[in-house]
């Protein structure tokens, strides 16, 4: 694992640390015990998320989505349990029942599932959880406001190969979601360690992605 995001995810706790959240944040448990940044699990490019786990710095949780997999439980227990042991969260991607059977600390839903109605069934399998979404524009973020998440992943960022299709937002379109979010907010897509610096303005508590952490 590079010094640099060592070194980053260090800086921007003091920058973005939850003890300087604005007031347009409700006061919530929750934001207290965000991780600083997340990384998303990825099919292809990180076949064994565990494998991953014993590099990361400290405060970093891991979204597991591997969609699709056919060993998907099966990788999703191997990787809740041995983060547990390192004291790493882990939200498992779009699947509240498989985050049960796991023992996961929350859930990532996809913009396809913001809705208010599937925060309720989850907030009643499990209270405690840490609940976070993907949005892309401001209308996904309204769904996401009204569905009562706990945070939001913005993206892309920059350019990225996994989702070519989407209108990168730049620093600019970042800033301007973070400025009306309701909630606290993740930066995603086409980051590295050159790019990172350039959140700090932004308003954004973190980030989260796949490349930087596999490097």
């Amino acid at each position: 694992m590079p010094a640099t995001l060592t070194d980053l995810t260090r800086t921007l706790n003091l920058t973005f640390g939850p003890f300087n959240l604005e007031p347009r944040w409700p006061t919530k448990s929750s934001v207290r015990r965000l991780p600083r940044a997340i990384v998303m699990s990825d099919n292809k490019r990180m076949p064994d998320p565990a494998a991953v786990l014993d590099e990361l710095p400290r405060g970093v949780a891991m979204v597991f989505r591997h969609y699709g997999d056919p060993n998907r439980a099966i990788l999703a227990q191997k990787t809740v349990d041995q983060a547990h042991r390192l004291g790493i969260k882990v939200l498992v991607a779009g699947d509240a029942q498989l985050a049960r059977r796991v023992g996961a600390d929350g859930v990532h839903l996809p913009g396809r599932l913001l809705h208010r109605r599937v925060l309720f069934r989850i907030a009643a399998m499990r209270p405690s959880w840490l609940i976070t979404a993907a949005v892309h524009d401001r209308h996904e973020l309204t769904r996401a406001t009204g569905a009562g998440v706990d945070a939001v992943m913005v993206s892309p960022v920059f350019p990225t190969t996994t989702h070519v299709q989407r209108k990168v937002l730049g620093v600019i379109g970042l800033t301007q979601m973070a400025t009306v979010a309701r909630m606290p907010v993740f930066a995603l897509g086409g980051l590295n360690t050159k790019v990172l610096p350039r959140l700090k303005p932004c308003g954004v508590i973190g980030f989260a992605g796949i490349g930087q952490f596999i490097r």
